[in-house]
């Protein structure tokens, strides 16, 4: 069940992720033509607030449920699964609810002493609405994860963004006049909406599921759950809130480094608005596919190890890092290949596609290191990830300190690569002495890099001598991309690095 189920999962979490990046694009291109790139940059500034939020009331706790629910579906305990679902709410609701009022009485220091922007203060106060909402849609989906139903974790996130979208073009006109503030604001008030909708659905799909489940009776006591939660999530949530402060950190000093490279206040956050809100999410939406795996992986590790089977342990993680580094390389090819052409045909801003290309020899570093946290976490090593994580935060925020003031942005990005380098090496080494697997070099990395270089140069004669000449800019980066996959694919079979076998396995 192990191996079906992480496919059938990665499928269904990666369909819904497309929808949902595919939405999330066309939002932030009607963003950012709406607020500018200083305007972009001013809402990103805010996310890594609200990520720090997330990581305090609700990342810990509802992986613990995922991982816990797996184990009792394994059994056959649905009602203990119930269980620990409840019991996460009150924790998760609770902390939750400080965090808010937290939140709305400290967001004029917060804008002003740790953003070092006043005009975010707005923007953070209406975050406060939408902490509660946010927890309960997390431990939702964890509860489906944890039952291998990707469906509904991945449908939350698409009706999530419809609604934020919505709020936010219905509320254009009032808001964007008023200035760069009240534009801010109203992405916060996205957010808002986005998570209320979000918990709703999940809400309304439980208590749908729950009437279809075997009768059972449970067989734990609340105290005894909430310790076990506890006991998973404390390093968890200490992990993502650590990690998230060091990231928050590293993006708010981006901007103010920049202004020591020679940009003005404006200039700054404009370039800022440029790599975090424009180039950066081009450059992650492969990661959808990494990401559906890494969820997935929580629940089916863990059900292969409350079973002891080590042969779908071994299966399950083999796989899932030759897909991340397919994925991972191959896009890196892309931005390498189409990056000013993805730029221009989205946001029409050469600038981003400089910063694309730049960006693009991270890719299979920031893929490979999405999967390892899916696996360490399924493992139990909540610990190292966290440690691994803080190392490399810390080293990041010093390169920032060092590189940005004399190289602008491509210091941060050259902190980026060194971070997501030392972390993915860290986890890799630790993930496979664990579970006692070798590295396979040939079969995870060079097989798919010689493929990546072959489809690559085929698309660049293509490119160049054909698809420019017969079609507008857009059209031609949307054959080029496709064809690049298809060429990609072609040369990964022929390498080898993809079989009949690994075909099968999606059928």
């Amino acid at each position: 069940m192990g191996k079906k189920a992480l496919i059938t999962g990665t499928i269904v979490l990666t369909l819904t992720s497309f929808a949902t990046k595919i939405l999330g694009f066309i939002f932030r291109i009607y963003m950012s033509n709406i607020m500018g790139a200083e305007g972009v940059g001013l809402y990103q500034l805010i996310f890594p607030i609200y990520m720090l939020i997330w990581a305090a009331s609700s990342a810990g706790i509802s992986l613990a449920v995922s991982k816990k629910v797996a184990e009792h579906t394994a059994h056959g305990r649905h009602a203990d699964g119930i269980r620990t679902l409840r019991s996460a709410l009150i924790i998760s609701v609770s902390i939750a609810t400080f965090m808010s009022g937290f939140i709305f009485v400290a967001a004029p220091w917060v804008a002003n002493s740790y953003i070092h922007e006043p005009r975010t203060a707005l923007a953070l106060r209406y975050l406060f609405v939408c902490v509660p909402f946010m927890a309960i849609a997390c431990c939702i989906r964890g509860y489906f994860q944890g039952r291998q139903e990707m469906a509904v974790s991945g449908l939350a996130q698409v009706v999530e963004q419809i609604a934020r979208m919505a709020i936010i073009i219905c509320f254009a006109s009032l808001y964007i006049p008023k200035g760069i503030e009240y534009a801010c604001a109203l992405g916060a008030l996205g957010l808002c909406a986005g998570e209320f909708c979000s918990a709703l659905f999940t809400f309304t799909m439980f208590q749908l599921k729950k009437r279809k489940l075997p009768p059972s009776k449970p067989t734990l006591p609340y105290r005894s759950i909430m310790g076990s939660l506890m006991t998973i999530s404390i390093p968890i949530t200490a992990n993502r809130f650590l990690t998230s402060a060091l990231s928050s950190i590293e993006n708010i000093l981006i901007p103010i480094q920049l202004q020591k490279f020679g940009m003005n206040n404006s200039e700054a956050l404009g370039m800022y608005g440029m790599f975090s809100g424009m180039a950066l999410p081009l450059l992650l939406f492969p990661s959808m596919v990494t990401m559906a795996i890494s969820t997935a992986l929580v629940p089916a590790i863990s059900e292969a190890v409350a079973k002891n089977n080590t042969r779908v342990l071994h299966k399950t993680v083999s796989k899932s890092i030759q897909y991340s580094a397919v994925i991972g390389i191959g896009s890196c090819v892309l931005f390498l290949t189409l990056g000013d052409e993805i730029a221009m045909a989205c946001y029409g801003r050469q600038e981003v596609g400089d910063l694309l290309r730049y960006l693009a020899i991270i890719c299979p570093f920031l893929y490979l290191r999405d999967i390892l946290t899916g696996m360490l976490n399924g493992l139990g090593l909540q610990r190292l990830t966290f440690k691994g994580n803080s190392i490399a935060s810390v080293i990041c925020i010093v390169l920032i300190l060092i590189l940005v003031p004399r190289l602008g942005i491509i210091g941060f990005v050259v902190a980026m690569l060194i971070q997501s380098t030392l972390v993915s090496c860290y986890h890799l080494w630790h993930a496979l002495k664990h579970i006692n697997l070798s590295v396979d070099i040939v079969g995870w990395f060079i097989k798919p890099t010689l493929a990546a270089v072959a489809g690559g140069l085929t698309l660049n004669y293509v490119f160049d001598h054909h698809l420019m000449t017969l079609f507008s800019l857009r059209i031609s980066t949307v054959i080029g991309s496709l064809s690049l996959a298809a060429f990609y694919i072609v040369f990964l079979f022929l390498f080898k690095s993809i079989t009949k076998e690994d075909i099968k396995l999606f059928i």
